[in-house]
């Protein structure tokens, strides 16, 4: 039998190229501007002004202030998760407590490297704006899966143990987090849930302390009290000390 011709893909017009060209430029530009002056003074009128163009012009890529903010805050949960994703698969697959430690060090590496971004994600709200849910929850969700998915095979395999935390087994999960999850709950107590909610919760709280704080002016060697916080919060979750030990490189090393 002849094989039928695969439908040829029609070529990108230059005009939608241009398109994707600018909004990247805009993306870009708006991010610098996250980093020197906060995501409180992001302006769509100084975008305009580095790029040469009226402001009015902008509003052919995005209808307004908010949906350009929604954009980079899809875009920054993507890199995070895309970050962590990478970070947990390059660990051991049967190996869920040195998968929580590859993926605590991906979130700290990801924080320092993309400050903006985790300024506009974890820092002080944009004025006035409220993300909606039915454009940045996947995104948002994919970040908060990864966590939960390594807690949930970790407690599958015996590396963690639910029942040594200080969170009860009667708690209930929020809204939000079952919204954000979504499958990743969905065969989880939720206890899991709440286990790993509050230690994703102080993981970032030290990295608010570091980016926005005066840790590195408190202690000399943060990347060690970083690694000494993972371990805390690891045996918080209920991990077993030998487990913690194991995903530990500088313990193995010791």
């Amino acid at each position: 039998m002849t094989a039928l011709p695969r439908p040829q893909t029609p070529p990108v017009s230059r005009r939608a190229e241009n398109r994707v060209a600018t909004i990247a430029e805009i993306k870009e530009l708006a991010r610098r501007q996250l980093v020197e002056r906060g995501p409180g003074a992001l302006s769509l009128r100084g975008i305009a002004r580095d790029m040469r163009t009226a402001s009015s012009a902008l509003y052919r890529y995005f209808a307004s202030h908010e949906e350009l903010v929604s954009a980079l805050v899809v875009d920054a949960y993507t890199s995070l998760a895309d970050a962590m994703a990478a970070a947990r698969d390059e660990a051991p697959l049967d190996n869920p407590a040195r998968q929580w430690w590859a993926i605590s060090h991906a979130y700290r590496r990801w924080a320092l490297e993309n400050r903006g971004d985790f300024a506009l994600i974890f820092g002080t709200p944009v004025p006035g704006y409220q993300a909606p849910d039915e454009v940045t929850g996947a995104s948002a969700g994919r970040s908060m899966a990864i966590p939960l998915e390594v807690y949930a095979a970790a407690v599958r395999t015996g590396a963690a143990d639910p029942g040594q935390t200080q969170v009860s087994p009667s708690i209930q999960t929020g809204g939000l987090l079952v919204l954000l999850a979504g499958d990743s709950l969905r065969d989880c107590p939720p206890r899991l849930g709440a286990v790993v909610l509050s230690a994703w919760v102080s993981l970032l709280g030290h990295l608010v302390g570091e980016i926005f704080g005066t840790l590195d002016r408190l202690v000399t060697d943060i990347d060690q009290l970083y690694r000494a916080h993972v371990r805390t919060v690891m045996l918080g979750m209920g991990f077993r000390p030998s487990h913690v030990d194991a995903a530990d490189p500088a313990h193995e090393q010791a």
